[in-house]
């Protein structure tokens, strides 16, 4: 089961929140996220949140579609995103996709991107997706295929660093050992059919990107 979580931040590109809804098996718009799944005209299951950010005309969509919403206080101690997601972890979703979750808030970006590492750490698949950037959190191996005109980064978030191969890339690695706030992966491409991540020691978030 696919969850999908969409909230207040960027989102430009429709077509691509679009295919996403039509591949998720529930749907919760984690408070002004309404106000990108109204502007396609799809309902979700659910809307969380203090809905402080929802627009009036996302109100009247809600109200003339009959959409559950569960509303919390605005003084609380978690994102109405991060709510979102303990909501779909209670309901035993196996992957969880997040998007609208980056954008001008560095702070609620940055947050956003580790809340990956929950994910991780409870064994259920995630990634987030907005209009340049797919991301996803690793500790072993990833197998990606060929992606034209992107970017492949790898970031250690722990600060021991990683260890690391990579094979199918034009910078390949054999057990190389990057530091946590190095940019030493910054920028690789793959250039075989596969390319193949390994993380021998540490965690890692792995960005397809393009410009």
């Amino acid at each position: 089961m696919k969850g999908l979580i969409i909230s207040s931040g960027t989102i430009t590109d429709y077509s691509i929140l679009e295919l996403v809804v039509k591949e998720s098996d529930f749907i919760i718009c984690a408070d002004g996220g309404m106000n990108h799944l109204a502007k396609i005209n799809k309902k979700p299951n659910l809307v969380m949140g203090d809905l402080d950010s929802i627009s009036e005309s996302a109100l009247n969509y809600i109200k003339d579609n009959n959409i559950t919403v569960e509303k919390y206080s605005s003084i609380k101690d978690a994102t109405d995103t991060a709510l979102a997601m303990e909501y779909l972890i209670d309901k035993e979703y196996k992957e969880i996709i997040l998007m609208g979750v980056t954008g001008t808030r560095q702070d609620h970006t940055m947050a956003n991107i580790f809340l990956l590492n929950t994910l991780h750490d409870k064994g259920i698949k995630g990634k987030i997706i907005d209009d340049n950037n797919i991301i996803y959190l690793i500790d072993n191996y990833m197998e990606l295929q060929y992606l034209e005109d992107k970017y492949i980064s790898i970031v250690p978030i722990v600060e021991e660093g990683i260890v690391i191969s990579l094979k199918g890339f034009f910078y390949n690695l054999d057990r190389e050992f990057i530091k946590f706030g190095s940019t030493h992966g910054i920028s690789n491409k793959i250039i075989d059919d596969i390319g193949i991540i390994e993380i021998h020691r540490g965690k890692a978030l792995v960005f397809i990107s393009k410009d």
